[in-house]
């Protein structure tokens, strides 16, 4: 009597992913990151969710309502409309400069450990003086520098493009921050990525690579980045609020987001000038800023343990 072997193995990706979903505050923030990036990207299209630029000197700081779920604020514009948009713009900036930080992380890291010596010893060095440097200042210098020529590409698109500058300048006028931040944003991840690629350009699959004759971009590419993605996805998810927290600090203090426009960081600061007679301006944003990032913070502690083999367990 013959009987089949019903035990497949699974790979390292499957593990993981059986590991996180045992996870259930990692999943439960997982789900509510969803939750919020829909809300703050769809339900702004809808019809019903107003204008949140619109004032209503009628309707100043009302209390919430059928007509203004959340209330309106000092101009009487409605705080869900902000409260979305403002988060729409947050997550954008907060996922578009980790993907600046980890496109310069990941190649400046992965170079200077596989070629390694004095070129990487001159690489580590600049890393550490531009760490020395103190890193709000420099992203504003280097954000009001290249402000100007962000301005004169928004009139360029405008010009060639047709399009309203209403609907273009939001969304260019954020690329200051996109590169200020992403550009002094991956220095932890430059340090983590050569580590890492110093043990792997030891390996035997990569020591076999190379006595194959193959070329220094192909082993880069095919043998030391995929085994990278663990510890890169794990630090770039962690890093995520990091630069929600910058993003905000800069809007706090005027240097971020340009009104009329608003995103987390100048709602709270809104919020926190009127604070003492219109409490629920604060509240709101405040609320929903501190439970997406926890959640980003629980998402990325989950991923860790899952893509670390030493947390399986037997």
């Amino acid at each position: 009597m013959r009987t089949s072997n019903t035990n497949h193995g699974c790979s390292l990706w499957q593990d993981a992913l059986q590991r996180l979903l045992r996870n259930r505050a990692s999943v439960l923030s997982g789900i509510f990151l969803i939750l919020m990036v829909l809300s703050c990207f769809i339900l702004p299209l809808l019809p019903c969710i107003p204008n949140p630029n619109a004032t209503n000197l009628e309707a100043i700081a009302q209390g919430s309502s059928w007509q203004h779920w959340l209330g309106t604020d000092h101009l009487g514009r409605d705080m869900l409309a902000r409260v979305l948009y403002g988060g729409r713009i947050s997550l954008l900036v907060g996922f578009a400069a980790t993907a600046v930080s980890f496109i310069l992380g990941l190649f400046y890291g992965m170079v200077s450990g596989y070629v390694g010596g004095r070129m990487d010893a001159w690489m580590m060095r600049a890393v550490d003086v531009l760490f020395a440097l103190p890193f709000i200042v420099v992203v504003i210098v280097f954000s009001l520098s290249i402000e100007e020529p962000c301005r004169e590409f928004t009139s360029w698109v405008v010009r060639y493009t047709g399009w309203s500058r209403d609907s273009v300048a939001p969304l260019l006028g954020l690329v200051p921050l996109f590169l200020a931040i992403g550009a002094l944003g991956w220095l932890t991840l430059a340090r983590i990525v050569r580590t890492q690629t110093l043990v792997l350009r030891e390996q035997e699959y990569v020591l076999a690579a190379r006595s194959l004759g193959l070329g220094h971009g192909s082993i880069l590419l095919r043998y030391i980045a995929p085994n990278l993605l663990s510890p890169v996805i794990v630090y770039t998810t962690l890093a995520v609020p990091g630069i929600m927290l910058t993003e905000s600090t800069l809007s706090f203090i005027g240097l971020g987001v340009k009104a009329p426009n608003s995103s987390w960081g100048t709602l709270i600061k809104e919020g926190a000038d009127r604070m003492e007679v219109a409490p629920q301006l604060l509240l709101y944003p405040a609320l929903f800023f501190c439970l997406t990032l926890l959640a980003l913070n629980f998402f990325g502690d989950g991923l860790r343990d899952a893509l670390d083999p030493r947390s399986a367990k037997d």
